[in-house]
């Protein structure tokens, strides 16, 4: 877990997680020419509403006796978990009508009876586990504490009618272990977490036989809890540790996992708990393996999945190299492969389309032949997307950095793929920072460049999924070698006439909000305005008030990022703090955050907002009182983009769709700017949202 998801909006492929973030306005210095604007009618624009609801059919999931599907699907508005015949999706039913909040995740119980739903209550992060019991069409809350956080530990097929949980009931830093009847939602505690471990690991019998603490240098050590007492069993150093981990434990006693140690990149491995014996399945090539392929029926290992810049699959047994390359000649793009049927016979495909939504597709196996399934947007299918492009960008010290780069669709290229004429460009900074942007389908890109701007997005030093070594090289580098990395790749952009140097807006969430205050209060030069989504502004504060459940991680960040325990660690902390540097804020910045968030509290974006104000520049803040760091409401999403995408019009000079309705729904409060971004005034009194205040 880091500061943020990878993507700004819930309302991705495969429904991660949206946050919604306060946004500032700087000086009006910096708006675009006339010369930049598109001649762009709003009527031709995809309608944002069709970009960022949620998508049609997401988190697709086989039964266990094949039969069935489940996925989430929109019901009133709001993401639920929906059931339906494995051969006709079409008649699906409800199984759940959360009318707040979509699930965070769910799957189904080992025999398939139930289906295990984790969901908070208002973007805390307080996972409630809801079990849905298929037979008698009922719905319990087996955690029904909203202070409460639950994890599943374990299902298993040996223990059909149970699973093992962690919840942090007594202690709210740990987790105690329990077993849940799923029929009743009855729980029976099972271990108590005395020994303070961070995680646990159990076996299909539901015996705990390894727990995880923390160290104070950001490392993780694993004991095998023998009836004789604890014994060291492996310790995963700190630069080994984002790409690094346990898969599962089988009754044999053989541990398979991720690991990178004594190397760079994470290869599949088995461990044996008795003697600790390691055995290498499976090397690692171009980047860290992130998906095996195991047999359903053998549990042979047939290949491995690798994301350099584009997603590839290793082929790992001969017996499997002629289906591989007859699946790669048939998929539309890059393609995981998210399910097997029981039966061995057909396999479950998530494709990256080009231009085109991601979606599901069935892979026949006898027959090698691909059938598709479902769009994850139908309503999108029809629509002219705009082109996205692998790119590698060099950094000034030598480092590639694999990157996205999508094109506004009028956009004429010439012979290198790049436009002929320069457009405005707005790089889009994933957060984590510890994790990563991929090639699958983002709302963001298709919106931003259907209103003509280019954008970039970058796999920096630091981001997850390239090696341990291309990510330590951003340790306790935050505002300084990471933010070069974001430099350089706008030069590139600059070089390759793809847009101008005065033209270019940064936009992120999280750590990616983060990168826009640094962008506009240590390079106030480098660009033309900032939409900070739940940044960051103090980091001696942000690593000092993590909350309770979250300090597990706390000598991480220490270690990657500052001490702020220390007088030299606040002080190197409060340097890299763009709160530190608000002096040199002079470019418009919109800033938003959410009453709930857990991670990035917002009193961090009122900090930034207040010092703007009382040093007289414009800054707009837009508030939502019933979010956290994850935007999940489809109103909240639409009615952010709608300001977002006046803001850049303004600041770039796209063309911006009217707001309409687009700010109905939501609870969003406009705490300060409202009438530095065209028409917010005018919108917030035609639909009867939120009073304008702070002005």
């Amino acid at each position: 877990m880091g500061l943020g998801i990878g993507r700004l909006f819930r309302n991705g492929a495969c429904a991660a997680a949206l946050a919604v973030a306060a946004f500032g306005g700087g000086a009006v210095s910096g708006l675009s020419s006339p010369a930049f604007a598109r001649s762009v009618q709003p009527e031709t624009l995809v309608p944002r509403d069709l970009l960022f609801a949620s998508p049609t059919y997401s988190e697709l999931q086989i039964s266990p006796d094949g039969k069935q599907l489940a996925f989430l699907h929109p019901l009133d508005g709001v993401l639920n978990v929906w059931v339906a015949p494995i051969g006709d999706p079409a008649s699906a039913t409800p199984v759940t009508r959360f009318d707040n909040r979509p699930p965070d995740g769910f799957q189904w119980s080992a025999d398939g009876r139930f289906i295990l739903i984790l969901k908070d209550v208002g973007g805390e992060e307080h996972s409630q586990l809801w079990i849905a019991n298929l037979e008698k069409k009922t719905v319990i809350n087996a955690t029904a504490d909203p202070a409460v956080q639950t994890k599943i530990v374990k299902v298993s097929k040996r223990r059909p009618g149970e699973i093992l949980v962690g919840m942090n009931i007594r202690d709210r830093r740990y987790r105690d272990i329990y077993r849940i009847d799923l029929a009743t939602g009855a729980r029976t505690e099972v271990f108590r977490n005395a020994p303070n471990y961070i995680d646990v690991v159990a076996d299909p019998d539901f015996n705990i036989r390894l727990g995880v603490r923390g160290n104070p240098d950001g490392s993780s050590t694993y004991f095998r809890l023998d009836p004789a007492g604890p014994q060291e069993f492996m310790t995963i150093p700190l630069a080994s540790l984002r790409n690094s981990k346990v898969l599962g434990l089988d009754a044999e006693g053989k541990l398979r996992m991720l690991d990178s140690r004594g190397g760079d990149k994470a290869g599949l491995v088995s461990i044996d708990l008795a003697t600790g014996k390691k055995t290498l399945l499976a090397a690692a090539g171009r980047a860290d393996i992130v998906d095996p392929l195991l047999d359903e029926e053998s549990g042979a290992l047939l290949a491995t999945r690798e994301d350099p810049l584009v997603s590839e699959w290793t082929v790992r047994a001969d017996s499997a190299r002629a289906e591989f390359a007859a699946l790669e000649a048939a998929a539309a793009g890059p393609f995981k492969i998210v399910g097997q049927t029981p039966d061995n016979a057909r396999w479950l495909l998530l494709e990256t389309v080009p231009n085109r939504p991601d979606r599901y597709s069935w892979w026949n196996r006898e027959e090698r032949r691909l059938v598709p399934l479902l769009s994850t947007r139908p309503d999108l299918e029809q629509r002219a997307l705009a082109r996205r492009i692998p790119v590698t960008i060099a950094s000034r010290d030598g480092l590639t950095l694999p990157s996205y780069l999508t094109l506004p669709a009028d956009a004429k290229p010439g012979a290198d793929g790049m436009p002929t004429a320069p457009v405005p460009l707005v790089l889009l900074v994933h957060g984590g920072p510890w994790l990563r942007d991929d090639l699958a389908f983002d709302p963001q890109h298709a919106w931003l460049a259907d209103r003509g701007y280019a954008v970039l997005s970058v796999n920096f030093r630091g981001s997850g999924g390239f090696g341990s070594d291309f990510m330590s090289k951003g340790d306790r580098k935050w505002s300084e070698t990471m933010h070069d990395d974001l430099l350089d790749a706008v030069q590139w952009a600059t070089d390759k006439g793809v847009t101008a140097k005065d033209k270019v807006a940064v936009m992120g969430l999280s750590y990616g909000g983060y990168s826009t205050l640094v962008s506009l209060s240590f390079t106030p030069d480098r660009f033309q305005c900032g939409v900070d989504l739940a940044g960051p502004s103090n980091l001696t504060r942000l690593i000092g008030a993590m909350p309770d459940w979250w300090t597990w991680q706390r000598p991480q960040f220490v270690n990657r990022v500052g001490d702020p325990t220390t007088k030299e660690g606040a002080a190197d902390l409060m340097r890299r703090s763009p709160i530190a540097r608000v002096d040199a804020i002079v470019k418009p910045l919109l800033v938003t955050n959410g009453a709930n968030d857990p991670r990035i509290f917002p009193d961090q974006s009122q900090e930034i907002v207040d010092a703007l104000k009382a040093r007289g520049k414009p800054v707009t803040y837009a508030f939502y009182p019933d979010e956290g760091h994850v935007y999940a409401k489809d109103a909240t999403n639409i009615s952010f983009a709608a300001i977002a995408e006046h803001f850049l019009s303004q600041c770039l000079g796209g063309p911006a769709e009217p707001y309409g309705d687009d700010l109905a729904g939501s609870r969003v409060e406009l705490k300060a700017g409202a009438a530095l971004v065209p028409g917010l005034e005018q919108a917030f009194k035609k639909t009867g949202s939120a009073a304008v205040a702070g002005q």
